[in-house]
């Protein structure tokens, strides 16, 4: 997976963890497929959920299987954990070294501050989002889905903290740190924060305009996790404030709409 003509990168000053200084760089050509792998899985993590959709019932439309993708995305962030790891062991690494805390109180502090910081700006960048897609609110959406609890409490347990981890370690954790050491600091934060917000249209509704919405939110807030990335240079307080937020965001609307429905 790694070009070994290339020589390590001493300067960890050029990327986002120190833990990572002198991790050898990646060809072009595995840096872009690890970039697009997550987006690719998760598309036919969706494409799997349809076919079966329209087995059971041949009028099943794409977004209504979407709710499904809360379980479909679990696997997808076990497999994404697993390909960091096996790209950071042939870059001379590991996943341990990424992971490794010595201030797990200080780390647990700076995670829920961020919460606020990345929640607030999520709010604002909504708002642009939606105006730029929609020149304001977004529609409502036609009919409700009653969840099983079940999952609802997947998405409230399960879902959240894999998705925190897997997207932490491979965003900002290993390919800011690669495209950075090849491209540079700002070149490395802005391709990096596009390919996040690129997955996120595999769990919005097959709508231009909701996929336009998605998109400039979830860039900006890629950009602000990327930035919180090179300021705190660790990983544990990014994938705290994102496990807080997804479970506030993404776990709690289908909690709360199980036991309505129960």
């Amino acid at each position: 997976m790694v070009s070994h003509t290339d020589p390590p990168i001493p300067e960890p000053h050029n990327g986002v963890m120190p833990a990572l200084a002198g991790l050898r760089q990646p060809t072009v050509l595995v840096l872009f497929g690890l970039l697009l792998l997550r987006t690719a899985l998760l598309f036919a993590g969706d494409a799997i959920l349809f076919a079966i959709g329209r087995t059971i019932d041949p009028a099943t439309t794409w977004d209504q299987v979407l709710i499904w993708s809360n379980v479909t995305v679990v696997v997808v962030d076990v497999i994404t954990i697993a390909l960091v790891a096996v790209a950071l062991k042939q870059s001379g690494s590991g996943l341990g070294s990424l992971l490794r805390t010595r201030t797990p109180g200080r780390d647990i502090a700076w995670g829920l501050l961020m919460v606020v910081i990345v929640y607030v700006g999520y709010l604002v960048t909504n708002v642009i989002g939606n105006l730029v897609a929609y020149q304001g609110a977004p529609p409502t959406p036609e009919g409700t889905f009653a969840p099983p609890l079940w999952l609802g409490l997947w998405c409230i347990l399960v879902m959240p903290a894999t998705i925190a981890v897997a997207e932490e370690v491979l965003y900002r954790g290993y390919l800011q740190h690669v495209l950075s050491a090849r491209w540079g600091k700002v070149v490395g934060l802005i391709v990096m924060a596009a390919f996040f917000g690129l997955q996120h249209l595999a769990l919005t509704p097959f709508d231009p305009q909701a996929w336009i919405a998605r998109f400039i939110t979830t860039f900006v807030g890629g950009i602000m996790f990327g930035l919180l990335a090179l300021w705190m240079k660790r990983l544990w307080p990014l994938i705290i404030g994102h496990w807080v937020l997804d479970v506030i965001g993404l776990g709690l609307p289908v909690l709360l709409a199980s036991l309505t429905a129960a």
